[in-house]
């Protein structure tokens, strides 16, 4: 049961990795990011500064490109037991979209976790960590400008 669970984990990365190739979003671009639970939207906002997305985010809907809109899931209590050097799960669960507001389509979408690989339980985690992942995916997605 393990081996076919690390073999779909790995599947699915390589399958996120081809798909993140495909660039669909401008640069440049007018963005308002929606309110979302937990915060979220401000976790991105910060993000989004943080890392110099080349995007303008705006406060209000009138004449954005693009809309950004999702949900966190925090997951702090658990019927089961996590310790020191156990393996740990996502704590912190988020998912996003990009809609273009004058058709009502989706345009991107991404997910995170906060869990960390390599560091299990000795790296921090949240949705700072989340939003950091959601907005790393966002920047590989913008279209590079011709030169």
């Amino acid at each position: 049961m393990k081996k076919h669970t690390c073999f779909s984990i790995i599947l699915l990365v390589a399958i996120s990795f081809a798909y993140a190739g495909e660039k669909v979003l401008t640069r440049n671009a007018k963005i308002y990011i929606e309110e979302m639970e937990n915060d979220l939207d401000g976790f991105i906002r910060a993000e989004m500064i943080k890392k110099k997305v080349p995007m303008e985010v705006l406060l209000s809907p009138e004449g954005a490109d693009y809309i950004l809109t999702g949900s966190l899931v925090i997951q702090e209590k658990r019927s089961w037991h996590e310790g020191w050097l156990s393996a740990e799960k996502d704590h912190n669960i988020a998912n996003i979209m990009v809609v273009d507001p004058n058709d009502n389509k989706m345009i991107w979408a991404s997910e995170a976790g906060d869990r960390s690989w390599w560091w299990g339980s000795l790296k921090r985690g949240g949705p700072r960590k989340t939003a950091e992942r959601l907005v790393n995916n966002l920047k590989k997605a913008i279209k590079k400008e011709k030169k």
